[in-house]
């Protein structure tokens, strides 16, 4: 069996048996010991508890969401560039696979997968308040969150954006756009500020490099 189908098939007990933090025991940056939630289907429709917390006070998306500024995270997207780059041999492997440092950089990213779900979440309740002052009728008309967040970046302020639009004929299909246009024309929202826009630009670059990370 190659190296690669060792690591597929501890990856999937390790997926049955669930994972504490993001190394395991008695590694540096080890979580606080709960159990990380696997992933499902529904992705980022799974809303968990927090999601219930009202984000239109918040001042920034950062105060909120701090996976992407974190060190964790950074030094694990630095140790995935590393090991892209280079194509390793069975033969440059020895010991046990769990011993591996690429192997536990695999379970440590499979984890971090999760934990960027969770933030994508947040994120989209945090974008979904502060956008609501302006369209609070896009929520129902997009509920994909991705979706939702790609849409307020374009659109903004200028709700006039929905016509003609390519950038928006890529994220929505025309009939929701149709739908979206005709609604932006009739919504009782307001205009938003500069510094609100600003927020809200952060929070939609900040979930769209998540999501690509």
């Amino acid at each position: 069996m190659s190296l690669a189908d060792e690591l597929l098939a501890d990856l999937e007990e390790a997926g049955d048996e669930g994972e504490d933090g993001l190394y395991p025991e008695g590694e540096e940056g080890e979580s606080d010991g709960e159990a990380t939630q696997g992933r499902t289907d529904a992705g980022l429709e799974d809303i968990p508890e927090e999601m219930e917390v009202d984000y239109s006070k918040a001042e920034s998306v950062a105060s909120i969401a701090k996976l992407r500024n974190s060190k964790q995270f950074s030094e694990i997207m630095d140790k995935i560039s590393v090991y892209i780059g280079k194509q390793r041999k069975n033969s440059e492997v020895s010991g046990p696979v769990e011993a591996d440092p690429e192997y536990r950089l695999i379970v440590a990213a499979n984890n971090l997968t999760v934990e960027i779900d969770n933030e994508l979440n947040i994120i989209h309740k945090f974008t979904r308040d502060k956008y609501s002052k302006r369209f609070p009728e896009l929520e129902s008309l997009v509920p994909d969150s991705l979706d939702y967040i790609r849409t307020v970046k374009e659109l903004g302020n200028n709700l006039e954006k929905c016509k003609n639009n390519e950038t928006l004929q890529q994220i929505l299909t025309n009939a929701t756009i149709m739908v979206v246009s005709v609604t932006a024309s009739t919504t009782q929202g307001s205009l938003l500020s500069e510094d609100e826009l600003r927020q809200l630009e952060e929070a939609c670059d900040m979930a769209l490099e998540l999501n690509q990370s």
